[in-house]
């Protein structure tokens, strides 16, 4: 009786002593191809990608270790015409020449190549057997082509989104918010940051938008300077990268419709100014400026 008592004791000495198991995220995430596609694009170790397996039993792995930059106009690499490379040098960056001049691009320089926001959506619809959506200003003025069957909501009388907090709600994996606010950008909805298992207690600054919708997209972002740079500096004997120049950003997930001035952390990387929450692992979740947007949609793939 004794031994058992001791017994008993020192296991429950153990149990209280023992280091609590990390809980495992609570969303409710389903695996999906659009998903596996468009996450493979994020960095190695991001949190979103992360959490994404975590929860559904999916094993994507992030195509390229930094994650894949932003280029101008980028489609799928034209050197590779078969196999399941996206870009000729992969899990290594390609480089191209930028043909037209921007805001943030010389034209004749050599920037790491990628893909441009519609050439992301693009290629993801085309992994999964979409069909390819239309050109972006298209999707937003085109209505009596493709608004009555296509538009969810948009910026025309009558087709009013509903408040940020139930937006998401009302939306489907794959659908696509294409804004204008002095140049079109699209992005590809991904669901909350509930889905993906945030609680208030992990994120308490975002305690209040844990239900808005997150989007993937190519595009400006203040996180892919150093991490190019980064590249290009182990790579600095390999001649295929001298006199490269950095892109201004590449994949990354962003929140939509929290205000600028909500957001604990302002800066600007180049030209563009940014607000963000830092997540546990240091990620910064941008927001994307939807109310500052002269015209958008968010455009649906039917009939598929």
């Amino acid at each position: 009786m004794l031994k058992r008592m001791i017994a008993l004791v020192l296991a429950l000495l153990s149990m209280l002593s023992a280091p609590a198991l990390a809980e495992a995220p609570q969303g409710s995430l389903e695996q999906s191809p659009l998903l596996d596609t468009a996450l493979s694009m994020l960095e190695e170790g991001n949190l979103f990608l992360e959490r994404y397996n975590a929860l559904t039993g999916a094993q994507v792995e992030a195509r390229f270790e930094l994650g894949l930059p932003y280029f101008f106009g980028g489609k799928h690499d034209y050197e590779v015409t078969e196999g399941p490379l996206v870009f000729a040098r992969e899990p290594l960056y390609a480089k191209r020449t930028c043909w037209e001049q921007t805001r943030f691009y010389d034209k004749g320089a050599y920037y790491l190549y990628g893909f441009d926001c519609s050439g992301y959506t693009q290629w993801i619809y085309d992994e999964v057997g979409y069909p390819e959506h239309p050109k972006l200003d298209q999707m937003i003025l085109n209505y009596g082509q493709y608004g009555k069957k296509n538009h969810v909501y948009s910026h025309r009388k009558g087709k009013e989104m509903p408040p940020y907090d139930q937006l998401a709600a009302t939306l489907e994996v794959g659908d696509l918010l294409v804004g204008k606010n002095r140049a079109r950008h699209v992005m590809m909805f991904i669901g909350t940051l509930r889905d993906f298992g945030f609680t208030a207690e992990e994120v308490p600054e975002l305690a209040a938008y844990l239900d808005y919708a997150l989007v993937i997209h190519c595009g400006p972002n203040l996180m892919y300077g150093e991490r190019m740079q980064r590249f290009l500096d182990a790579h600095a004997d390999d001649p295929y990268y001298q006199n490269v120049l950095v892109p201004d950003g590449g994949v990354a997930v962003s929140i939509i419709g929290v205000p600028f001035a909500d957001a604990p952390n302002h800066g600007t990387e180049g030209i563009t100014d940014y607000a963000w929450f830092e997540l546990p692992d240091g990620y910064k979740l941008t927001i994307w400026d939807l109310p500052a947007c002269t015209s958008f949609c968010w455009f649906r793939v039917n009939g598929i």
